[in-house]
């Protein structure tokens, strides 16, 4: 198949939908695809940058580690996976994106937990978005209040009901994003997003044994926490805890890393947050080829 090129303005992009490119407003997915029927499949989240993916393989072994879990037989290879997202960036004419690679069991025939035919692949992505006016503010939330799909160990899985509910409340209340609190009163992690906070020279983020996702920029920032003097420490974190706090970020795929605050708490500086950030952009730039600063 001749591969198309399309201006990356395009609104109505190229996507790959389970074996074919396809135009997005075209895309369909089986009506009884196990995705659909039962959340039964997992997702990633990709940043391109530079005309190139970042970090593919530690999401592509994030996704694996939970196909195993699932049971679920992955449709490709890696380097196949790896070849369809060069694909969709230059089909449109990409140099940054955010990609959603997604995996779901199938498309169902007979009872669903006697079906083993194969897996369901979907590629699509959205663009980026210029950040907004920082420190964005978050509200911390009672996990009790939201149909929270907690997994031990962790999978990022379709499930997302709870969290789009809580992220849409804190946003209709002029938030940006919610923080979690347990019912043990410990905080775990954002509804799309991990939290960090720093006190003196320690920067402390929640324990993946609460069931949070290991987001790969959270890794990266662990990695590069040590450079800047500081120490990590993922014990728990109780919501008092939050304010007594020097700094606070949010931190994902998506955004990298953003600053926050919320009611009540004092003015900061952000000193550290910022240096943090800018060793992020820097790593993703060297590892994209791009320049780096």
């Amino acid at each position: 198949m001749t591969k198309e090129r399309h201006p990356a303005t395009l609104s109505d992009p190229m996507v790959y939908c389970n074996g074919a490119w396809v135009r997005q407003s075209e895309a369909t997915v089986p009506f009884m695809d196990s995705g659909f029927w039962y959340g039964d499949g997992l997702f990633e989240t990709l940043l391109a940058a530079n005309g190139r993916i970042f970090r593919v393989r530690k999401h592509l072994e994030r996704i694996h580690s939970g196909m195993r879990i699932l049971q679920i037989d992955f449709p490709c290879t890696d380097d196949q996976v790896i070849e369809l997202l060069e694909e969709a960036l230059e089909r449109n004419s990409l140099e940054s994106a955010l990609f959603r690679l997604m995996c779901t069991r199938g498309t169902l025939a007979g009872a669903p937990w006697k079906f083993h035919g194969p897996a369901n692949l979907y590629i699509g992505f959205r663009y980026t978005q210029a950040a907004p006016p920082m420190p964005v503010k978050v509200e911390y939330v009672d996990e009790a209040e939201y149909p929270i799909a907690r997994m031990n160990p962790a999978l990022k899985s379709m499930t997302y009901l709870g969290n789009m509910l809580a992220i849409r409340d804190v946003v209709l209340r002029g938030g940006f994003e919610p923080v979690f609190v347990n019912r043990e009163g410990i905080i775990t992690e954002c509804a799309v997003r991990n939290i960090f906070y720093i006190r003196g020279r320690t920067l402390h983020t929640p324990d993946t044994a609460l069931g949070i996702l290991p987001g790969v920029t959270r890794d990266l920032i662990m990695e590069l926490a040590p450079a800047h003097g500081l120490t990590v420490d993922t014990g728990p974190l109780r919501r008092e805890d939050a304010d007594r706090m020097d700094e606070a970020f949010i931190s994902s795929t998506g955004i990298g890393i953003y600053p926050v605050t919320w009611e009540g708490y004092h003015q900061s500086e952000y000193t550290i947050t910022a240096q943090l950030k800018e060793a992020v952009e820097n790593q993703v730039n060297v590892e994209t080829g791009g320049i780096s600063r």
